[in-house]
């Protein structure tokens, strides 16, 4: 062995019974060659063991992360829908004039509400979705929300099953039957379409196609038809002694004087008659005699695209 250096001796089998010896042969290594050889294998050996565990738990990660993920996005499904059930139900206690747990309920008291003229622009109040999510207290666990959710609906079943026939005859329904409609007008105080004077808006104006079907609101009977030249083709229904609706800017109406309808039952088509810069139902509510927000009394306004403008 030289300094620094490792030799390697090469030599013949000397048990080998050949009388003949091979010459011997011998080969010489830096110290530091022999080192770094051995310090390689011993490194690649420690990678490749380590390597393949961490790759196994990667793997494993991920497949646990996806799985994760697909139980959230359930989670946020069924969240999504307790919120929309828990928007519908409030609509629902707004119509009918009630908080949760309210024992002193009177429901021939306390049935619907009206709008009240005003001297200042009125603005048709949108429904802000992120707002009602944002009332709602996140902060409690799903399984408490869902079983407040049940009771409080509960509670307005035992409600509505003590009003059915009353609310026969109570406007609680979109007057149109389509999906790709919106409010243009709201109620109340707006600038005229036609004179840009300022004016007061006694109804909703409901945009849509041509042809759209305009369905009776409630129960009642139709008190009136005809043509006029501000409303064109309409129909007026009286519900009971308290409420009517009309329905204007028909294209054409398809019932008679004196014939019963029920809620939901086709009257007539979307059209343009009267006074009109498009196709539009012009929809009025009178309670008691006196013109109201039709807003106020519609239950299924969540599932419409409402965008009023003034």
């Amino acid at each position: 062995m030289k300094n620094n250096c490792l030799t390697i001796i090469i030599q013949p089998d000397w048990g080998s019974s050949s009388k003949k010896i091979g010459s011997i042969s011998s080969t010489t290594f830096p110290k530091r060659v022999v080192y770094y050889l051995v310090l390689g294998t011993v490194l690649l050996v420690s990678f490749g063991v380590s390597g393949s565990w961490s790759i196994s738990e990667n793997i494993a990660m991920e497949n646990r992360i996806k799985s994760i993920q697909a139980e959230l996005n359930q989670i946020n499904g069924i969240v999504t829908q307790v919120e929309n059930i828990r928007k519908a139900e409030r609509i629902t206690r707004e119509f009918l004039g009630i908080e949760a747990w309210d024992k002193n309920f009177d429901i021939n008291k306390r049935m619907g509400k009206g709008g009240a003229e005003s001297d200042e622009d009125f603005a048709l109040p949108l429904l802000n979705i992120e707002q009602e999510i944002a009332e709602i207290d996140n902060n409690r666990p799903l399984h408490v929300r869902v079983h407040d959710l049940r009771r409080d609906v509960h509670e307005l079943l035992l409600v509505l099953s003590k009003m059915t026939e009353k609310l026969k005859c109570r406007p609680t329904i979109m007057p149109v039957r389509d999906d790709g409609i919106w409010i243009s007008s709201g109620f109340g105080w707006r600038r005229s379409p036609f004179t840009g004077l300022r004016e007061f808006h006694k109804g909703l104006d409901i945009s849509g196609r041509k042809g759209v079907s305009i369905i009776s609101t409630a129960d009642g009977v139709v008190k009136k038809i005809g043509y006029n030249r501000f409303i064109g083709y309409y129909v007026r229904i009286e519900h009971d002694s308290r409420f009517s609706t009309s329905y204007g800017h028909l294209w054409k109406y398809i019932v008679k004087k004196g014939h019963e309808v029920k809620r939901g039952q086709v009257i007539g088509y979307m059209g343009t008659s009267g006074m009109s810069t498009g196709y539009h139902l012009h929809y009025e509510v009178v309670d008691n005699a006196r013109k109201v927000n039709p807003y106020n009394f519609i239950l299924n306004r969540n599932e419409i695209t409402l965008t009023a403008s003034h």
